[in-house]
């Protein structure tokens, strides 16, 4: 059985809410990247993106990546949207235990994210529905090659924990 299990995808593909049941389902610890980020930096991500920057905000979130592998032997990790695209994420993550790419539609994405789903999420935040239609699909595009190296990927709009199950069997 895997050991250390990696949920990696865009903003709004579900990590944390599939996550959540895969780590019971499985009997693993789960846990959610940023939330670690929040505790050790002692603000939400987005006053972090807003006072430090993007630049920052992705050295914190690799060496916090880094260290939780290091004292955590076995769990399930929702990692950020970018976790995958910055700092060697992907690789780093392949090496350490299993990737698993949760590939949800721009289209699907969007509907998430409109509205209210964008307060938290510093990238997405205060764009118009244009725009961040826009926004997604061009990160979607931008973040395929890295998540598409993703030991496993599950491709759908409604993913269920127990088809990871099954891929990771």
């Amino acid at each position: 059985m895997h050991q250390k299990i990696f949920l990696i995808g865009m903003p709004g593909a579900g990590k944390t809410t599939l996550g959540l049941p895969l780590a019971k389902s499985l009997n693993l610890p789960f846990f959610d990247l940023d939330a670690i980020i929040e505790a050790k930096e002692g603000k939400a991500i987005k006053d972090i993106f807003t006072d430090q920057g993007e630049a920052y905000f992705r050295e914190v979130e690799a060496r916090a990546l880094r260290d939780f592998c290091m004292v955590h032997q076995a769990f399930i990790l929702a990692t950020g949207g970018g976790t995958a695209c910055f700092h060697k994420g992907v690789q780093f993550m392949n090496e350490q235990g299993t990737t698993v790419f949760i590939n949800v539609s721009a289209a699907e994405l969007f509907k998430r994210l409109h509205g209210k789903g964008t307060q938290d999420r510093p990238l997405l935040n205060g764009k118009t529905s244009e725009q961040l239609e826009r926004e997604l699909e061009g990160k979607v595009m931008k973040r395929l090659p890295y998540y598409n190296k993703a030991t496993i990927s599950i491709a759908g709009d409604r993913i269920v924990p127990q088809a990871i199950i099954e891929k990771l069997a």
